[in-house]
């Protein structure tokens, strides 16, 4: 990037100046003009490149002298020269275009626009599959250009740029070519955002973040955005923020202010008077003032008329301009004010009537709409109005109908949406393509080419028109009716698709929130709404809008009634309820309930996948909450089902996972392989779930694999889960890989591996702003702390997590931490706390049942007890004979090689005799695998 010196901007050795035609390489000492090198003097090139470095600043002779010559003398008449040869060789002053100017008694100053950017790659590439998402960029935009290169630079070095204009006047596709100018500046990372199909003000941010794809883990859409944007330099460009503009401007303060390597290129008719922003605003296209002695040649030079007149020629009209015609053209584009949008609507009906007949109908209707207009809305804006009041009063009866029709769409839409909406009674397919054919014609609708397929669009300016149209009529609540039972059954069709390929689209999303909020806001459109929420649930949730997919599905089963109680409506919508809430709101006593009444209805229903799936949200909610006895009863119950269900990769993930939680660890691996081997090399995630699939059974059976001794093994599957980037995609998903993986090394003592895990996984807590395991990366750097010799950092990380732990309910790995905490308070000489803490830890695991960790939880106590003085050597043998007797019963080996050498070091620092040892020895025969972790080590050690 360039630096700033006073006035004078520094160029970066790595970027080049780009102003008109050329561009400017100062490192390579190059100038090109489109591409071809240009020959230039050595000093005259200096002298450039210096101007370009103070580009709308004046420079004084005797500075461009002392910078250039500063060794020698030299005369002002050498200056002069070389200033001379520069003009030359740009071109200075042809066509009026002017570089370097000189300013009396001062100096000279550089005056065209200039853009800075990367020389062959932007300082900051776009992350991994990210597409800008820009319109297509006009082959030809008269009158533009200089805009562009201005706003260009502006948007390089101010970061906040703001075009302001009146509707029509072409906003956005100025915006749309700024972007596309500085997509090599930016190495790709532009994103177009378009807000006009939004209405809330509060899904502005959420938009924004879902169109990034910035999942919502929680409630704070401006902290997700922050943290996900804070080291990224992109450019985003946010279009149409007027009937958003205090939510636009708050979302671009925060942005500019907090994430400072972030480029805001805003559109809106008025300006968002918030920090950083530079505004600019947009005038209307050139037009003759006076064409007195102006011929057909002369008038085509201004942008006005140009626009005027390709528009005119694409509705259908192939005459040549006559210098008898000027005066007619001239007038229509003073009329209009310039404003592009206004100049295509007049000039589309060019084709029917030719220039006589579209200047005879504007000064009859134009007058005629300016008297009755609003007369507080600005003039440019009363001209657009009338402009479409005219073209859709123009328009045939079919016409009208289908385009107000069609104003229920939010974006764009494809032909077989519109003859779902446009379609009735006897109008057929033929007529409605041919009525869509006539209404792009006249630039009312807009169409284009997504994806090898056509689809189609009507200006926002033009949508609200036809909106209104559409409720004068009576048929508001119809159509939009017939939009949300249109999107349901799309969505419906696309949730039976299984697999990562399910036909989601981003584009849909303004059309389902645009049709819920009619749904919600009328009486007669409840029933269509909450069957939309429930179809939409699985595109929200796939999109990381989580927290919207709970507040759609929450008003949903407000408005349900009675009629839709017990309904497969209910129990989807209960479903989503539960999976948004579990992962965004935390583990709390409505989302049990979501699930027990989902289960109530999917049983009275006699639907078996729908219990199978829910009983999987509830047992992952009940190894999250502590119940771990509870959830192998749900486990056992999922098993049951899914003997009529097929199901049973799933039931076996669940018992897997039950049976280690609750110290089972041979069932576990036993039923965790049996569920990969029937899944195969790949298994997609059950619907709506966070937790589920190959890639999580996988995490799971690293555990038992460590405790029956198998840390190769675990350290294998480990690597594969990391190098598998299809399981990458969600970052909960991702940083529950982090979390268990990192355990395998701690286990493993491979301190380095387990701080780059522990590492990446604070950096992605805090990118995706993930409250959930903000808790646990906390503890898990505090058990690392303890582990590597850093006691008092660690127990002081670990206490603020296990109260953080507590509050959210996540017990997960509670227990682990109290250990690591009681390990730690102990290396420390706080042996009482120690014990507190371990004795705390072991009730709470007892009070579970029994856990996974509670041998050794009583192998630590027994380790503690016996560094107490004077030892209690009978409660020392008796917490450490529990201990291995429940490692034994658990079939957990780890455990009991660890205990066991406890025990051994225990009774040789009594003087004990061989018989310890040879027990040692036995157990340690066991192993085959693992024999430089620590546990095996330190065994060796005793033998």
């Amino acid at each position: 990037m360039s630096g700033v010196r006073g006035d004078r901007v520094e160029m970066d050795p790595a970027e080049v100046a780009t102003f008109g035609p050329f561009r400017l390489f100062p490192t390579a000492r190059r100038i090109e003009r489109d591409g071809v090198a240009v020959e230039i003097g050595g000093r005259a090139l200096d002298i450039l490149i210096e101007l370009v470095n103070q580009a709308g600043r004046v420079v004084s002779k005797a500075e461009l002298m002392s910078t250039l010559w500063a060794d020698i003398t030299v005369v002002e008449g050498v200056l002069r020269t070389h200033i001379y040869n520069l003009r030359r060789a740009l071109g200075d002053g042809v066509g009026g275009v002017r570089y370097v100017t000189s300013v009396a008694g001062r100096g000279y100053c550089f005056v065209a626009p200039v853009v800075r950017g990367a020389n062959e790659e932007a300082a900051s590439v776009a992350p991994s599959g990210w597409k800008h998402g820009l319109p297509p960029r006009l082959a030809r935009m008269a009158g533009r250009d200089d805009v562009v290169r201005m706003l260009a630079a502006q948007v390089l070095e101010h970061r906040s740029v703001t075009i302001l204009g009146a509707a029509g006047i072409g906003k956005t596709t100025v915006a749309v070519a700024v972007g596309h100018a500085l997509l090599d500046d930016f190495g790709g990372a532009v994103r177009f955002i378009e807000l006009a199909a939004l209405s809330d003000p509060a899904l502005v941010a959420a938009t924004v973040a879902s169109t990034l794809g910035v999942p919502m883990q929680t409630d704070d859409v401006l902290e997700s955005l922050e943290a996900f944007l804070k080291d990224k330099r992109v450019l985003l460009v946010l279009d149409n923020c007027e009937h958003l503009i205090d939510a636009a401007a708050s979302l671009a303060e925060h942005l500019f202010l907090r994430a400072p390597r972030v480029h805001l290129l805003t559109t809106s008719r008025e300006a968002l008077r918030v920090e950083g922003e530079h505004a600019h605003r947009l005038g209307p296209l050139e037009s003759p003032t006076d064409i007195v002695g102006m011929n057909a040649d002369a008038v085509q030079t201004f942008p006005a008329v140009q626009v005027f007149l390709e528009r005119a020629a694409a509705s259908g009209w192939s005459g040549d301009l006559t210098d008898v015609e000027v005066p007619m053209v001239v007038e229509t584009c003073r009329r209009l004010d310039g404003v592009p949008l206004a100049l295509e609507l007049a000039a589309s009906f060019v084709g029917q009537g030719g220039l006589q007949g579209m200047a005879a109908v504007l000064d009859d209707r134009l007058r005629l709409l300016w008297q009755h207009g609003r007369r507080t809305a600005p003039p440019r804006q009363q001209t657009l109005n009338a402009l479409t009041a005219w073209s859709y009063d123009g328009l045939a009866e079919r016409e009208r109908i289908v385009l107000r029709r069609l104003a229920v769409f939010v974006g764009t839409f494809p032909f077989e949406g519109a003859k779902a909406i446009a379609i009735e009674g006897d109008y057929s397919a033929e007529s409605l393509a041919e009525s869509m054919s006539e209404l792009v014609g006249k630039s009312l609708l807009s169409a284009a080419v997504d994806d090898g397929a056509i689809v189609y669009r009507l200006l926002e300016t033009t949508r609200v028109y036809a909106l209104e149209r559409l409720a004068e009529s009576g048929e508001l609540e119809r159509t939009s009716l017939r939009h949300a039972l249109l999107l349901t059954e799309r969505l419906e069709h696309a949730n039976e698709v299984r697999g990562p390929e399910r036909p989601h689209r981003r584009s849909d999303l303004g059309n389902v929130r645009a049709a819920l909020k009619w749904c919600f806001s009328s009486t007669e459109g409840h029933t269509a709404g909450t069957r939309l929420v429930a179809a939409a649930a699985r595109m929200l949730l796939d999109l990381g809008l989580v927290n919207e997919c709970n507040r759609w599905c929450r008003q949903a089963l407000d408005v349900m009634g009675d009629s839709g109680a017990g309904t497969l409506v209910e129990l989807r919508l209960q479903e989503a309820v539960a999976v948004s809430a579990m992962f965004t709101r935390g583990n709390r006593d409505d989302v049990r309930l979501a699930l027990t009444r989902g289960l109530a209805v999917a049983r009275a229903l006699g639907d078996r996948d729908h219990e199978v799936r829910l009983l999987e949200h509830l047992n992952t909610f009940l190894v999250r909450t502590g119940d771990y006895r509870g959830s192998l009863e749900v486990a056992e119950q999922s098993a049951r089902v899914a003997k009529s269900t097929g199901a049973v990769i799933a039931a076996e993930w669940m018992l897997g996972r039950s049976h280690h939680v609750c110290g089972n660890q041979a069932l576990a691996q036993e039923h965790l392989e049996a569920g990969l081997r029937l899944a195969g090399p790949s298994s997609e995630a059950p619907t709506m779930s966070f937790a589920g699939g190959r890639t999580h059974a996988l995490l799971t059976l690293t555990r038992p694999l460590l405790l029956r001794g198998q840390a190769d093994r675990a350290l294998s599957v480990a690597r594969q889960i990391l190098n598998d980037e299809v399981g990458q995609k969600q970052p909960a998903d991702r940083c529950l890989q982090l979390v268990y993986c990192e355990a395998v090394f701690v286990w493993r003592g491979e301190w380095g591996e387990a701080q780059r895990l522990l590492d990446m996984l604070t950096e992605h807590v805090e990118r995706y702003s993930l409250a959930s395991y903000r808790g646990v990366a906390t503890a898990l750097r505090g058990q690392l702390m303890v582990k590597t010799g850093r006691p008092e950092e660690g127990c002081c990380l670990l206490q603020s997590a296990l109260l953080t732990l507590e509050a959210t309910r996540n017990a997960t790995l509670d227990t682990v931490f109290a250990s690591a905490l009681a390990e730690g308070l102990a290396a420390t000489g706080s042996l009482e706390e120690a014990l507190g803490a371990v004795d705390a830890a072991i009730d709470v695991a007892k009070g579970r049942g029994g856990t996974w960790d509670l041998p050794e939880l009583l192998r630590l106590k027994g380790s503690l007890l016996a560094s107490r003085s004077p030892v209690d050597t009978r409660a020392v043998d008796e917490t450490l004979s529990a201990a291995i007797e429940l490692a034994r019963r658990q079939g957990a080996l780890a455990w009991e090689l660890r205990t066991a050498t406890t025990i051994a070091r225990e009774r040789l620092r009594r003087g004990g005799g061989t018989d310890v040892p040879r027990e040692l020895m036995a157990i340690y025969a066991k192993f085959t695998e693992g024999m430089e972790t620590p546990d095996l080590q330190a065994a060796r050690s005793l033998l």
